[in-house]
């Protein structure tokens, strides 16, 4: 019987208008000339002999609220959304191990954001001990989601050392910003504890392909600012932990591999941090993926593009990784269908100008958000936004932006070739005043395993058409907008169609 103390919503999506340009590009040319149009018609081409990288799935973080879900029923259900075939059907599961706290020193406000973790004093014998009966609704949660059977990678992710290993008491970060919190004679004791874990969950039977030890080590994790756990590393701190990792993954001869360094951005920095890794061959040889965050790039398709010409030419077969995005600020509403529209454009441009072979949200579940400015509008992150006791969670737009991708490109899924001569640009302001632009259309074409295939087109200009070159001879039309959600809107013989004005459209071709 359903329990009607919980409230499960469903929320529709407000439109949003913004000015569109069109740019238009010769085949294989650069860049040629402006013109205004809110409705520029397109034509794109689909060749499956041109192959690029091969998908190997989408994920989600279950940090924080994975140790909130309060019962069986909530945990089934969320895990019905996200790790089913009638919900997302994710394949990667990030499991958060916490870094804990000691209670008289911890200064993180939120509780969310406080971990227990699995290592702890015991006052009794006065020694540190491991108790895998820890975390339990975190691991109660895992449980939830692998019995779906659609994950086959599970990625145990660290933000920070255990607390006794740190500087400052606390895996919040350091009392001096930009400064390692992890102590000089503790980076073995790290490695062990992580391992000791990581064996623990190997054990029973959980798929951990990967760990991932660091966390967007160039911020600065400390100081004034500690809103969650973190750890700064400069770039020969983190090599010097990784490649300690390395050595003791080989010794313990452990299925695993490293996801690193899991960087906060995609400038210069990352480079840095990438080549470092690439050059240690201990390293190198358990490195499963570069991990990067699409954090402040959300509009920026040249430094993307920039970064995928960087590691296709340096880091020749090794997969890349997009293992963390939310929107940053967070200015969209969760019934906006620009929220999934911006969720949709950057996923889109992680595929075709990063290469990436897996991407992966943030949190997929969150606290609703503040209330700003008017009452009722909710600026959670998640893909699903719950309150704090779990008393009410609805999905939001990001969760069928999610959905255009994740329920049709499945893993072994290889992208193939897609263009068009015209490439509309939509013009924003930001809060200085300066005007931005950027791809008003975005799209991604994938092979599926099954032979068929599937393209992604983000409209966030005005009504366009849209046609296809492509021998396929059927298709079928999924369309999310301001009043719909994953709704099929055609099937039938290949044609013409029309994207409406702020839409996101998923299209089967067999």
């Amino acid at each position: 019987m359903k329990d009607t103390s919980k409230k499960v919503i469903t929320r529709i999506g407000k439109g949003v208008i913004s000015t569109v340009l069109a740019l238009a590009i010769g085949a294989g040319g650069t860049a040629g000339y402006f013109f205004y149009s809110k409705n520029a018609d397109m034509t794109i081409r689909l060749n499956e002999n041109k192959k690029h990288q091969t998908f190997d799935g989408w994920g989600s973080a279950a940090c924080w609220w994975a140790q909130k879900t309060p019962d069986e029923e909530t945990r089934n259900e969320i895990a019905r959304l996200l790790y089913s075939k009638e919900g997302l059907g994710l394949n990667i599961y990030r499991y958060n191990v916490g870094g804990g706290y000691d209670p008289d020193k911890e200064r993180v406000e939120n509780p969310w954001r406080r971990t227990e973790s699995f290592y702890y004093y015991n006052k009794e014998n006065g020694r540190w001990e491991y108790d895998f009966t820890r975390d339990a609704n975190a691991q109660a949660m895992l449980d939830a989601a692998l019995s779906y059977g659609c994950i086959d990678t599970v990625v145990l992710f660290a933000n920070s050392p255990h607390y006794s290993m740190t500087v400052s008491g606390m895996a919040s970060g350091g009392t001096e910003a930009y400064t390692s919190n992890l102590r000089e004679d503790a980076y073995e004791a790290f490695v062990d504890y992580f391992l000791t874990i990581t064996e623990y969950f190997l054990d029973k039977g959980v798929p951990v392909k990967m760990i991932s030890p660091i966390n967007e080590p160039q911020w600065s994790w400390g100081g004034d600012w500690v809103g969650q756990e973190g750890c700064h590393y400069e770039e020969d701190e983190a090599l010097r932990l990784l490649h300690l990792f390395a050595e003791e993954i080989e010794k313990r001869n452990l299925p695993v591999t490293l996801c690193a360094p899991e960087s906060g951005n995609i400038g210069d920095t990352t480079k840095r941090y990438f080549e470092n890794m690439l050059a240690d061959e201990t390293i190198r040889s358990k490195l499963g993926t570069l991990a990067y965050h699409s954090y402040f790039s959300d509009d920026d398709r040249t430094a993307k593009a920039k970064l995928g010409a960087w590691i296709e030419k340096n880091a020749e077969g090794v997969p890349v990784a997009m293992s963390e995005w939310c929107e940053l600020p967070c200015i969209n509403d969760t019934t906006s269908v620009q929220a999934a529209l911006r969720m949709a454009r950057v996923i889109c441009q992680d595929l075709t100008c990063s290469g990436v072979t897996s991407w992966t949200a943030w949190v997929a579940v969150n606290q609703h958000g503040a209330k700003r400015p008017a009452a009722g509008e909710d600026f959670s992150d998640g893909m699903i936004s719950v309150a704090d006791d779990f008393s009410e969670f609805y999905t939001t737009m990001r969760y069928h932006a999610m959905g255009h991708f994740s329920k049709y490109i499945p893993a072994g899924s290889v992208r193939i070739g897609a263009s068009s001569a015209i490439y509309p640009l939509v013009t924003t302001k930001t809060d200085d005043g300066k005007t931005m632009f950027s791809t008003s259309v975005n799209y991604a074409a994938f092979l599926t395993p099954d032979s068929n295939t599937v393209l992604v087109v983000v409209n966030e200009g005005g009504e366009r058409n849209l046609n296809l070159r492509t021998d396929r001879a059927q298709m079928t039309v999924i369309q999310t907008d301001a009043t719909r959600q994953e709704e099929a809107v055609y099937e039938g013989a290949v044609q013409e169609i029309t994207l409406p004005a702020k839409s996101l459209v998923t299209i089967l071709l067999k």
